[in-house]
């Protein structure tokens, strides 16, 4: 069974497209088949694979009001290992209709089980609120990783999204762990990014990935040219950065494994 990571965060801007695009592509990139889900009625993972409106044959829109098997809405990317599931939200009508339809907090759940052994891994894009998408995104999820932008008013959030996840792993998901919280738009000659840096290692101790991503040109180009920054520009930090972070997720998996190898040696001992 494949591994489901949710990429969430109350606040916008923070980064969750732009890492579920880079985080997976990186994936793909080290073999590993990888599916990314967008919850986001913004939609903007369709146009990060070039993707328009009417390129689209159905996505979680049917899968949430029309009982559509999720298997029928995978789209491929340039990517052979890389596929995703559009978010074909086009209007607040559409938008209204994809909130009814999630009020069945399992609807995701259920729907990813079906195809979790096609997968390594399959990312879920979140939209930035707490709203009933965001919950059937962790309620399906087995773990998420936390994007905080090297700002203030990030630090500020954090307080309230960590507290509602607590609560929705306690009532929907006790399974549900914490991958990581990932710095985002770092810029290490900015005063204000070492101290939100010092800061939330501080806090979160050993949940925070030593990898960060930098602010950099190629991850904002990513709609612009239709592909993932490591096809734009392989040797760009921004690239490299996903890379890394894929394989530091990676080797916490390995170690995981390995752990659990263990202990299951010494009980058999």
């Amino acid at each position: 069974m494949g591994e489901i990571i949710a990429i969430a965060s109350q606040k916008g801007g923070v980064g969750k497209t732009t890492t579920a695009v880079n985080f997976g592509a990186s994936l793909a990139q080290l073999g590993y088949k990888t599916l990314l889900v967008d919850m986001d009625p913004q939609g903007s993972i369709a146009t990060s694979f070039g993707y328009g409106r009417y390129d689209i044959r159905a996505g979680i829109l049917e899968v949430f009001t029309k009982n559509i098997p999720i298997k029928e809405c995978i789209h491929p990317t340039e990517m052979e290992l890389f596929h995703f599931v559009p978010s074909n939200v086009w209007s607040d009508e559409v938008d209204r209709k994809s909130l009814i339809g999630a009020t069945n907090n399992s609807i995701l759940r259920n729907s990813l089980n079906e195809i979790s052994d096609l997968y390594d891994y399959i990312i879920i894009d979140c939209p930035p609120s707490l709203g009933n998408l965001t919950y059937n995104a962790l309620i399906a999820a087995h773990s998420m990783i936390v994007p905080i932008q090297c700002e203030y008013y990030a630090l500020k959030a954090l307080g309230r999204f960590l507290k509602m996840t607590r609560n929705l792993k306690i009532e929907h998901n006790p399974e549900l762990q914490y991958r990581g919280f990932l710095l985002t738009m770092v810029d290490k000659r900015n005063n204000l990014s070492k101290r939100v840096i010092n800061k939330v290692r501080y806090t979160l101790q050993g949940l925070v990935f030593e990898t960060m991503i930098p602010r950099n040109i190629r991850l904002a180009e990513v709609p612009f040219y239709g592909k993932p920054a490591y096809l734009i520009d392989r040797t760009s930090k921004g690239a490299q950065s996903y890379l890394n972070l894929a394989k530091e997720v990676v080797a916490q998996k390995v170690k995981k494994t390995e752990e659990k190898s263990d202990d299951a040696a010494v009980i058999a001992a």
